[in-house]
């Protein structure tokens, strides 16, 4: 019997995620703003680790003046708009204009994302929903090993081994499925 193609692991890797996912957020519901105070948690102690909170509070503070001073040159704009088209300021269209530090976002993004691993880890349903991300992401191994010749499931267990790397409960699992004869 011939082994699984590539498109067909995948097909699985991606059906087995969905499946993951809807069991995140499952347990996600049991405590339902949990991600976000996570989130926000997360963000905060990202800052902090950074030396960035001074400055972020001191950034949040000229983005709001700004924000103030935006909103009434745009209330300006709009009032002489009107005057000259000689309709009510109402009529007049509002637009935006955004502009983002990518680098900084992305630095905070990071550091953030292991600051909410962390504060997930504090609790049962955070752990829990750790525990289901790392089968999720590990998935295509999984899958893989799930369809992988003896050899290559013993050298993947050697190369675990090696790193010192724990292997997710669907890899033990995976490594013990007798391979198919070829």
């Amino acid at each position: 019997m011939p082994g699984l193609t590539v498109t067909e692991k995948e097909h699985w890797k991606d059906r087995i995620g969905k499946r993951i996912g809807k069991k995140i957020e499952a347990v996600s519901a049991e405590d339902p703003n949990l991600l976000d105070r996570v989130h926000r948690e997360a963000r905060e102690r990202a800052l902090a680790s950074l030396g960035l909170s001074e400055m972020q509070q001191e950034l949040d503070g000229v983005e709001q003046q700004k924000s103030a001073l935006d909103k009434r040159e745009r209330q300006i704009q709009r009032a002489m708009l009107a005057h000259v088209r000689g309709v009510p300021v109402e009529d007049i269209d509002d637009y935006h204009s955004y502009r983002y530090d990518h680098e900084v976002d992305n630095a905070v993004n990071r550091r953030q994302a292991v600051h909410e691993d962390e504060l997930l880890a504090e609790g049962e349903i955070g752990q829990r929903i750790l525990k289901l991300r790392e089968e999720k992401d590990n998935l295509l191994d999984t899958v893989w090993l799930a369809t992988s010749p003896k050899q290559i499931k013993e050298l993947w267990s050697k190369v675990a081994d090696l790193l010192g790397d724990d292997q997710t409960q669907l890899q033990r699992d995976a490594l013990a499925i007798v391979p198919a004869e070829e």
